[in-house]
């Protein structure tokens, strides 16, 4: 356990970089590239999942994002003094969300290659933690429940875009297996993690955490995508 970062202000400030600028730069690239997409998902329009706007709203978007990035890292980097590490690390990341959503890449719509992808976003933000908070490299038991967690979130939200994403031939790994076969990689990866969590870890919130999910999975054959007619 880590407990003795929650007094250092290196890890207070990555806290508060990576919930709001570094979020921004995740999901504000995302709606600035798929207005035309949401535009026809029935599930965006709300604060659950995100608003539908247009072009015209998201046109200053690109702007605050660069600023609001570059100059927290500045900061990072005064307080933390890993410079290098973090002037390679900030790059990193803007081509990982830049891959997953912009042409001529644009992983996001290339299914099954957004999986990868999005996993080395994740992958990503631990590495800022390691950078800023002087930590090695987290053990495999880390990376084995990141996997299963980042996994079974992305193929759910894909599911639950099932039906306007095929209907503009847009090509996730949701899209491309069908949707029973999406329930299915759910379930297992929710068990998966549960095994990964009881092997790897003693602390019981996370085990309740992720064993509690497995039961609840029992129900995701029973349920379908809202559709978009």
């Amino acid at each position: 356990q880590k407990y003795h970062l929650l007094t250092t202000l290196p890890f207070w400030l990555g806290l508060l970089y990576v919930l709001f600028p570094l979020n921004l730069l995740v999901y504000g690239l995302n709606d600035y590239t798929d207005v035309e997409l949401d535009a026809n998902n029935d599930r965006k329009g709300n604060f659950m999942y995100g608003a539908k706007c247009s072009q015209k709203q998201l046109r200053d978007l690109p702007r605050i994002m660069a600023i609001l990035n570059v100059l927290p890292v500045i900061v990072l980097a005064l307080v933390s003094g890993r410079w290098l590490a973090l002037a390679l690390w900030l790059p990193l990341a803007v081509f990982i969300n830049v891959a997953y959503n912009v042409e001529p890449l644009r992983l996001s719509s290339k299914g099954p290659f957004e999986l990868p992808c999005v996993i080395s976003g994740f992958a990503c933000v631990t590495l800022l933690a390691s950078i800023v908070n002087d930590l090695p490299w987290p053990p495999c038991g880390y990376w084995a429940h990141m996997t299963c967690l980042v996994l079974r979130t992305q193929l759910w939200t894909e599911f639950l875009d099932f039906d306007p994403d095929a209907a503009c031939n847009r090509r996730t790994t949701s899209t491309l297996i069908g949707k029973a076969w999406s329930k299915a990689l759910v379930v297992i990866l929710l068990a998966t993690e549960a095994l990964v969590t009881w092997y790897f870890f003693e602390d019981y919130l996370m085990r309740f955490f992720s064993i509690s999910g497995t039961p609840n999975s029992a129900l995701l054959p029973f349920l379908r995508p809202r559709s978009s007619e």
